[in-house]
């Protein structure tokens, strides 16, 4: 991995680079203490499954290695991190890998519990970032249906579910959401497919998906649906960094099949979410309102007692 953090606390990963390590830990203990063999090495904590990872490289780069890397531990390091071994081994950074969507981890403490903590605390941030990648406006009962389904889904307890890609995997595991009454206008491509292939919906003035007017009928009915499928992780090497994705789709029913009218791709930007989270919790664009939703529709989770 090409990333790490000091603590398991700290919710920024930063670059692997030995200046930048050096001026955050003085060389002290607990980062730098004896390793395998009786030698000096460097430790710190991996941004996605809170494992204790040895940093490779930092002073002495191995043969055809470029860059220093971050390699999972595989025991508790002392000051650093516990060694969990059911996270290490979803971790997309140890072994990167496509993970079926029925996949789930078999206990709920450590890294789900931190998950769903996060989810919730950090939700208007969540809803933004999905906001601003699908360029949809999202009604409060739209959320609510997706936090709802969400938990039926066990979302934090999928193996693919790290730390790091929170929002995204919020979305993938809500699975399909109706669109009618939600502001779609912001999506110029979605608008066109609406206009070109659902004859019975429009977009208001207001951007909002409806159905078209007829005088002197109620309106036609049409099902568009948003879908966020296809999970990727795509990691080449130990030390190389990691890209996942996933596609946004909206669909719609038409001869007893399924059809898609819009698809796109959406590529994880973790940084982007850890930088929002690390804004002041009084910052005036938070939205209190949509992490209170999160609260009522997941909360009780939170009280399930520890193992």
């Amino acid at each position: 991995m090409d990333v790490y953090k000091l603590r398991t606390e700290d919710t920024e990963s930063k670059i692997i680079d030995k200046d930048r390590f050096e001026a955050e830990t003085f060389r002290r203990e607990p980062w730098f203490q004896l390793g395998g063999a009786g030698k000096l090495a460097q430790f710190a904590v991996c941004p996605a499954c809170d494992n204790p990872i040895q940093l490779v490289g930092l002073y002495e780069l191995p043969p055809n290695v470029k860059n220093p890397f971050g390699k999972h531990a595989t025991k508790n390091i002392r000051g650093i991190a516990p060694f969990d071994g059911e996270a290490r081994n979803d971790c997309p950074y140890f072994r990167p890998r496509q993970h079926k969507k029925s996949d789930r981890k078999a206990g709920f403490d450590g890294v789900p519990r931190k998950i769903l903590k996060l989810l919730i605390e950090q939700f208007d941030r969540v809803v933004y970032i999905l906001e601003k990648e699908t360029q949809l406006v999202l009604s409060e009962n739209a959320l609510r249906g997706m936090l709802q389904r969400y938990k039926g889904e066990r979302g934090y307890l999928y193996t693919g579910a790290t730390l790091r890609n929170v929002p995204w995997i919020f979305a993938y595991m809500s699975d399909a959401t109706r669109l009618f009454g939600q502001k779609v206008g912001g999506n110029a491509e979605l608008v066109k497919a609406v206009d070109s292939q659902v004859p019975g919906a429009e977009i208001s003035s207001n951007g909002r998906l409806e159905s078209k007017k007829v005088a002197g009928s109620k309106g036609p009915y049409f099902d568009l649906k948003m879908s966020f499928i296809r999970h990727r992780v795509v990691k080449d090497n130990e030390a190389s960094g990691l890209l996942e994705s996933m596609e946004f789709v909206v669909s719609q029913p038409r001869i007893g099949e399924l059809e898609h009218i819009h698809k796109e791709v959406i590529k994880f930007d973790p940084a982007w979410f850890e930088s929002l989270i690390r804004m002041p919790a009084d910052h005036p664009y938070r939205r209190m309102d949509r992490v209170e939703v999160a609260r009522e529709e997941l909360g009780d989770l939170l009280e399930l007692p520890q193992a």
